[in-house]
């Protein structure tokens, strides 16, 4: 049993060559890229953009990046370049991600184009340069991709497939080429490639081994010591991200802290606090349910509520792992029969599975991740599912309708499989052109998920919506009563409100589980001042305090509080602080003239006025106060 027709069916028959083909693919991918992400470019930050994005480029310069050091340091620089020439907004973010997305497309047609012209499979394929076309078109339209291109923070992901992808297209370019110069330009290109990939996302950890896996599989046999010899430059890659994750105090330079240390850290916890028996068990579903969605991408979801397994005898695990090992091991035999044979399409087909697996182990298989599931793991492996649907199409064609002309069938199948393809594309894009809307669609596939709650809360909260964010909110905590951010979140739209009452409770349930939080402290001091209770407010602003000795705000507060009841010296303390955190501060300089005139010193009160009036020359106030202060001292 062989997938495709004979192999004296060889590629030349169709009348294609590779250049035939390659604008063909580069017009197709971009025209279908560009209508169905052509409703993402104003999409708002999402999720995790707020931590990636925003909170790590706020206050920081381009001289924050050098050295390059840290994980995934190529990410956070292309992050870095975006925020330096368009700050907030989210377009330029989202034309990179855009372009990315349609040069890996373009790199799948490179890819599939080489590969089918490496010896073993040359003229094996009467469709070789169709299926590199129709497999790019699958790629490029797939919806299930939108995670990884609309989700800005997912350029860890498809930054890293960029290099993934080339790499191997120039490598297999080297291999091909004749002229000697051209030879080492090319050797050296994926070299590079792949370092950039190992700095880009743990998923390029696998890259050397495809490449010695391509090496030895696609190519005649020759001197087996050379062969080994000229993969080692990539094979010594496969240091860096250990290296990175494990050897940061080497890989600092003498700086003291690493670009992306955030993500390392919870990394080292999860292999930490994370069976890894549990993970794989779970891996195993996980997988079944990556295939469903490539196959029937219905019912997407940003955050899945996905149950941890922790039994080989559970059924899902076991048939899972039953059909996982089946897929795999026939995708196995099929490229190893094909090889054997001379089938190109089987091997083709078989690659594809094989490249799914392959790309996919790092994040599902022994090495635990928090987040169990998440779409956009998929597109690195998608490409293999791409070349497996492509072969597997045009294989049917070339055996059934072998007289069917390759060109027309290929603008058929494009046509016929883009189209809805791209449709479901758009569709799921439009749930990210607003704040909530991706959330709202989470809420009603993961009901049960506190952080899918959490986050629609945090959006209708940003929006203004209230009564929403407090009902999800309130959702939240249901789900999981010690989320000390969301008690403390429901307690300050408590506070716009006005109940001061339903405000309290959840700063003192904020406090409870997280007693270091100082912002919980000094709102709760505002709202006992406001019920008149200033002996609770200047407990809790010196509560707040004590945790953030720098907290301006709290100084200033509990110093006016001090001087309304008369405590003076407590009073000059504490607008002394203030003064010393920020000697800018006209009202500091003015209340604390204020404290001194009313101790009876006149000399240093005069002193405080003129400070204020020097940084606000309209300051009414102090220039009233001096004056009398002045007037007293005659």
């Amino acid at each position: 049993m062989s997938i495709g027709p004979s192999a004296n069916h060889t590629g030349e028959a169709t009348g294609f060559k590779e250049k035939d083909l390659f604008l063909p693919a580069v017009l197709s991918v971009v025209a279908i890229i560009a209508v169905a992400y052509s409703n993402t470019l104003f999409g708002p930050f999402q999720f995790d953009d707020h931590l990636y994005v925003i909170d790590y480029n706020r206050g920081k310069g381009l001289g924050a990046f050098w050295p390059p050091s840290g994980t995934r340091y190529v990410t956070y620089l292309t992050f870095a370049l975006n925020y330096r020439f368009g700050g907030l907004s989210t377009t330029g973010y989202h034309i990179v991600n855009v372009i990315i997305h349609a040069l890996n497309s373009i790199g799948v047609y490179l890819l599939v184009a080489g590969i089918s012209r490496t010896p073993l499979l040359k003229g094996r394929v009467a469709s070789a340069n169709a299926i590199a076309l129709f497999s790019a078109v699958l790629y490029a339209a797939h919806p299930v991709q939108t995670e990884a291109i609309t989700y800005i923070s997912q350029r860890f992901a498809s930054l890293a497939t960029l290099f993934y992808v080339y790499s191997i297209v120039f490598y297999l370019k080297w291999r091909l080429a004749n002229g000697p110069r051209q030879r080492w330009f090319f050797y050296i290109l994926p070299i590079a490639l792949v370092v950039l990939a190992q700095k880009t996302k743990e998923i390029a950890f696998t890259l050397p081994f495809m490449l010695a896996f391509l090496e030895f599989a696609l190519f005649e046999k020759g001197r087996y010591g050379s062969r080994v010899a000229r993969l080692v430059p990539f094979a010594l890659c496969l240091l860096i991200i250990p290296l990175t994750v494990y050897g940061h105090d080497l890989l600092l330079w003498g700086g003291d802290k690493a670009v992306g240390d955030e993500v390392r850290n919870l990394q080292l916890k999860d292999l930490h606090s994370i069976s890894r028996h549990d993970y794989l068990l779970t891996q195993f579903r996980v997988i079944v349910t990556y295939l469903r969605l490539l196959v029937l991408p219905t019912g997407q979801n940003l955050d899945y509520d996905y149950p941890m397994y922790r039994s080989i005898a559970e059924p899902a695990v076991f048939l899972s792992m039953i059909f996982i090992a089946s897929v795999f091991f026939f995708g196995l035999w099929l490229f190893a029969r094909s090889i054997r044979k001379g089938g190109g399409y089987g091997a083709l087909a078989g690659l594809g599975v094989i490249w799914f697996f392959v790309t996919i182990s790092i994040e599902s298989s022994i090495i635990p991740i928090k987040d169990l599931i998440f779409e956009h793991r998929l597109y690195l492996p998608s490409v293999g599912a791409a070349l497996f649907a492509a072969t597997a199409i045009f294989s049917l064609k070339d055996r059934f309708a072998p007289g069917l002309k390759t060109s027309v069938f290929t603008a058929l199948a494009v046509v016929v499989f883009a189209a809805p393809l791209g449709a479901a594309t758009y569709s799921r894009n439009s749930l990210w052109t607003d704040e909530a809307a991706i959330f709202e669609d989470a809420a009603k596939k993961s009901p049960g998920k506190e952080r899918v709650h959490y986050n629609l809360a945090w959006a209708y909260q940003g929006k203004g919506e209230k009564a929403k964010a407090i009902e999800h909110y309130k959702e939240t905590i249901r789900l999981k009563p010690d989320k000390d951010k969301a008690h403390y979140n429901l307690a300050v739209l408590y506070q716009s409100t006005g109940d001061r009452a339903g405000a309290l409770k959840h700063f003192k349930e904020a406090v409870n589980i997280s007693p270091r939080n100082a912002t919980a402290w000094y709102n709760m001091a505002a709202i006992y001042h406001d019920m008149g209770d200033d002996s609770g407010a200047i407990e809790r602003y010196a509560e707040a305090i004590r945790i953030n000795p720098g907290y301006e705000d709290a100084h200033f507060n509990i110093a006016w509080l001090y001087k309304e009841i008369g405590d003076y010296r407590r009073a000059e303390a504490h607008f002394s602080a203030v003064i010393a955190l920020d000697p800018g501060s006209a009202d500091a300089h003015y209340n604390l003239g204020l404290v001194y005139s009313k101790a009876g010193r006149g000399d240093l009160a005069a002193g405080e006025l003129n400070s204020a009036l020097a940084i606000d020359p309209n300051y009414t106030e102090a220039a009233l106060e001096l004056s009398r202060v002045m007037k007293a001292a005659k």
